[in-house]
């Protein structure tokens, strides 16, 4: 009897597991549904998209068919994005909106008010390395204002034109939101704000996609270290974000190297990830 049940036992806990690796990988493997968006003449908006990963998702998107608006504080910048994407799909519309997310004041959308607009993409965001005591308290102050308070007011402005069509919502949030790293305080918390923020639209809207896109680190403006397996060029990374809509998840990590990487730190020790993540960002400091 005692043999039955520690087989039973076994077989239970062998299934979970089964069932585990399955639930990882299947969103990797399965197709997009990336498609199903675009009809009507389809717009996406990039915020942040002048350099880096927005650039890289705008160009993406504007490949798979989208038209596209820009979103940066630099019109020389996002012109210079424009005539790339235009020069590479002779057929997108491409739409420049110039503003600085880290104004009190929510952005004017009355340029794009009477676009399609199925897909917004929360990307923009500053990550300032630092004690936390030698914040200036305007850097702190800007630093929320863009990474909160500037996407939370764009959605909800743009919800009304999101709303009249299936549409999809991508928030780029960071693994620094689940494993805040020291001297980056400010940064890592408006990242679990993000997720949090992502992971209650999901839940709320009835015909919007909402994914949080757990990022780790990519090769990007903001960051010019070397590109390699667990640090991905900003291209590569746009296509896996691509790659993982419809995947019926509504947090996720796009790029899958990164979630062996998220899962991997999920199994240290508190004391052993603070030690690391304080080392490797000490690091950081030092250099800079």
């Amino acid at each position: 009897m005692g043999n039955h049940i520690v087989f039973i036992i076994g077989l239970l806990c062998s299934a979970r597991l089964f069932y585990s690796l399955i639930r990882f990988i299947y969103p990797y493997v399965r197709g997009s549904t990336l498609k199903k968006y675009l009809k009507n003449d389809a717009f996406a908006l990039v915020t942040g998209s002048s350099d880096g990963i927005g650039k890289a998702i705008a160009i993406a998107l504007a490949e798979k068919g989208f038209n596209i608006v820009l979103h940066g504080r630099d019109a020389a910048k996002l012109h210079g994005v424009e005539k790339e994407i235009v020069a590479a799909n002779s057929r997108c519309k491409v739409v420049c909106l110039v503003y600085d997310g880290m104004k009190e004041s929510p952005m004017d959308i009355g340029q794009i008010k009477h676009l399609p607009i199925n897909i917004l993409v929360n990307n923009v965001g500053i990550g300032p390395i630092g004690r936390f005591g030698e914040f200036k308290a305007e850097e702190i102050h800007r630093t929320i204002t863009l990474n909160t308070s500037f996407p939370s007011q764009l959605t909800r402005n743009l919800l009304p034109q999101l709303s009249i069509s299936k549409s999809l919502i991508l928030n780029v949030s960071s693994y620094a939101g689940l494993f805040p790293p020291p001297y980056l305080a400010v940064y890592a918390a408006t990242k679990a704000y993000n997720n949090a923020f992502s992971i209650s639209l999901s839940r709320e809207l009835q015909n919007t996609e909402v994914i949080s896109l757990i990022t780790g680190s990519v090769n990007s403006g903001s960051n010019m270290k070397l590109i390699t397996f667990l640090r991905p060029s900003a291209a590569t990374y746009a296509r896996h974000v691509l790659s993982i809509v419809g995947c019926g998840r509504n947090s996720i990590e796009p790029y899958w190297p990164h979630a062996i990487q998220t899962f991997l730190m999920s199994l240290l020790p508190e004391k052993i990830i603070n030690n690391i993540t304080r080392k490797a960002i000490q690091e950081e400091l030092d250099r800079i």
